[in-house]
């Protein structure tokens, strides 16, 4: 598990920070990758988002609500995902709201990005864009101002939006000294006239999933068709005829007795026996067979640029701090050793920033490559199996100019 807390001074009383927190069907309009959020009842909450470039989705509990002071919430599913973000007044018009989250990044870019302060970043310009959305309008756009304790709700109703008399009192968001055109290009404008743009690059993670592509359904009919077959018979009738004569008997005595015999009919008659056999066997199996497919794909990047007044034709980076510094020199390297990869460079940069990562790992410090590259193996490997031998001299390369030795 990981844990981040960050802080920010808001410039409205208590109430109105917290209740614009309790809108969370509003996270969307201030919080990076959140693309929606559904509340199912008082307590429960479902998120959608865009983190590592990949949809997920998952639901929350609030398991402790108590009005202008805190609420404190639990994933219910997915990767742990728990947190609590408390309000401190600091004056009558002034509050100080902190946000802490423990979580467990899934997945190779995940990881990485969460050693490198990704998800820190984050955090610290939610409540940054946070302070902007409600200072901006001077009053919330609604408020949950009931109680939750242990997951129970004891008290309060909800009110999705604010009334016609809070929206007509927001105050317009003013201009400084540095114009207001920042806003339309997605600025973040500061008190102290300090415009802010983000840098802003996609990571992508392929993963895999079971998809249905057919199959068949096998079932028994029984069928009945007609059968003819000849067969002879016989049959025995008795017949009984008088016929006249005339003739002595020899012997009276013996001829005149009493005598009786019987003669019995035979027939025959069809006799049917069935016999089933079995004339075929219908056999069903899988053919499995394992593919490699290439997944190719492009992920974005802002970048910011400054053109020189008065200097046709020149511009520089701006903010190129940490991983940012090697950027260029990483393009240089892959324009000269894997252009003709079939990648682009923006498939090929996780590469260099886990070499980056590896540089700046205190477990490495002070060793070289050779002690280091077997322990480095493992843990790609983990994440990308068989894959090192491809990557590996890229992974070295940005390693390498990340502790200035190439």
């Amino acid at each position: 598990m990981s844990s981040i807390e960050k802080s920010i001074d808001v410039n409205v009383p208590v109430h109105t920070a917290y209740n614009q927190w309790t809108q969370f069907e509003s996270f969307p309009q201030f919080m990076e990758g959140i693309e929606e959020v559904q509340q199912l009842d008082n307590k429960r909450l479902h998120w959608r988002a865009q983190i590592g470039g990949k949809q997920k989705e998952w639901d929350a509990e609030i398991v402790e609500q108590q009005p202008d002071k805190r609420v404190a919430w639990r994933s219910l599913g997915g990767a742990p995902n728990d947190g609590v973000v408390t309000f401190q007044p600091i004056d009558a018009n002034r509050t100080q709201v902190t946000l802490a989250l423990d979580y467990a990044p899934e997945g190779f870019l995940e990881n990485v990005g969460d050693a490198l302060g990704f998800v820190s970043g984050r955090v610290q310009g939610d409540l940054e864009r946070f302070k902007q959305f409600i200072e901006s309008r001077g009053a919330e756009t609604g408020a949950w101002r009931g109680e939750i304790h242990e997951g129970q709700a004891t008290s309060g109703g909800k009110s999705g939006k604010a009334t016609s008399a809070q929206s007509s009192s927001a105050p317009s968001m003013g201009t400084n000294q540095m114009g207001t055109n920042q806003a339309a290009r997605g600025a973040n404008v500061r008190d102290q006239g300090e415009a802010v743009l983000p840098v802003i690059e996609e990571d992508i993670d392929v993963g895999k999933r079971q998809v249905e592509t057919g199959g068949v359904r096998v079932h028994t009919k029984i069928q009945e068709r007609p059968v003819e077959e000849q067969v002879n018979l016989r049959e025995e009738r008795v017949n009984v005829e008088r016929r006249p004569v005339d003739r002595p008997v020899s012997d009276a005595n013996a001829a005149f007795k009493e005598q009786s015999f019987e003669v019995t009919e035979m027939a025959e008659e069809p006799v049917v026996r069935k016999q089933a056999r079995v004339i075929e066997e219908v056999v069903i199996n899988k053919d499995v067979q394992d593919r490699t497919e290439t997944v190719r794909d492009t992920v974005r990047r802002q970048d910011v640029h400054v053109h020189e007044q008065g200097t046709e034709g020149m511009e520089r980076a701006v903010g190129a701090t940490g991983y940012e510094a090697y950027d260029a020199d990483y393009r240089n390297h892959f324009q000269t050793t894997a252009a003709n990869s079939g990648y682009t460079y923006d498939q090929y940069a996780p590469i260099y920033r886990y070499g980056y990562t590896l540089a700046n790992d205190s477990r490495y410090q002070n060793r070289d490559w050779a002690t280091i590259e077997a322990d480095a193996r493992t843990r790609w490997e983990e994440r990308n199996p068989g894959t090192w031998n491809e990557f590996k001299d890229s992974v070295h390369y940005a390693w390498d100019r990340a502790r200035n030795r190439a």
